[in-house]
């Protein structure tokens, strides 16, 4: 899948180029703002389907709208929305982080609680409400579950220990691996080749009690630290997701 998307890419990107004019000729029809503009996509070669999001926050942005796109698969009944990116990955506290080729998905139940939860709007789309959402949080930040965080992740499984922490609140996910284990049993020696982080559910942080929130936020400063740290050895290239072209870490609250 992932290089799927890496192959669909320029196709992409030359669907924008042609397309961009058509979003900034509606903004400049439009009298009120915020307004976005959806053009939607489907690339004959690989049959998948891509969603490109304008937004105008404001007149001054009509002619420089900001962009996004995301591509929407289905798997029977499910509908998920996909994003392919390289992230910064440590498959033990041993090993040294690594660029790891990862596919983000999220479920029609993470959107739907995102908008109850968040953006309170009644008459937004399937693909309007996410590229809110990817328009409003170009960031992540890892964040490793416990029972502070989430008294009953246990209970989800091993590939619920990792949530998300976005600007607009927490986002939780189960994660998968793809790779080999290592013959003699040390995880240090596994071989890992991709992941993928499948977004479940979306709480926003005011709802969560404080002691959640002091949970996120010790977790937060940890996880920060730690990519400072390798920062300073020079894995520069390691730092945090990227959901954008900036690299830059949101604040913790």
């Amino acid at each position: 899948m992932y290089d799927g998307l890496v192959t669909d890419a320029p196709k992409v990107q030359i669907r924008i180029d042609k397309s961009y004019s058509k979003a900034v000729r509606a903004f400049k029809k439009t009298r009120m703002f915020p307004a976005w503009y959806i053009d939607e996509y489907i690339i004959p070669a690989s049959n998948n389907k891509y969603i490109i999001f304008y937004h105008a926050g404001n007149a001054n942005e009509i002619e420089k709208p900001r962009k996004l796109s995301f591509c929407c698969v289905f798997s029977g009944n499910q509908r998920y929305v996909i994003r392919g990116m390289q992230m910064g990955y440590q498959h033990t506290p041993k090993c040294e982080t690594i660029m790891l080729p990862q596919i983000h998905a999220y479920t029609s139940h993470f959107f739907q609680r995102y908008n109850e939860r968040f953006l309170h709007k009644d008459n937004l789309s399937s693909n309007e409400i996410a590229g809110l959402f990817f328009l409003r949080n170009p960031f992540t930040m890892p964040i490793t579950l416990n029972e502070e965080v989430n008294k009953n992740y246990k209970e989800h499984g091993e590939h619920n220990n990792c949530g998300m922490r976005v600007p607009d609140g927490f986002c939780f996910t189960h994660t998968a691996i793809e790779g080999c284990k290592s013959e003699d049993g040390i995880h240090e020696h596994d071989k890992v080749d991709a992941m993928l982080v499948l977004y479940t559910t979306f709480m926003n942080e005011s709802d969560m009690s404080d002691s959640q929130r002091t949970a996120i936020n010790k977790e937060h400063y940890e996880t920060f630290m730690r990519y400072e740290s390798e920062l300073r050895r020079g894995l520069s290239h390691s730092i945090m997701g990227r959901l954008s072209e900036s690299s830059d870490a949101f604040p913790i609250r």
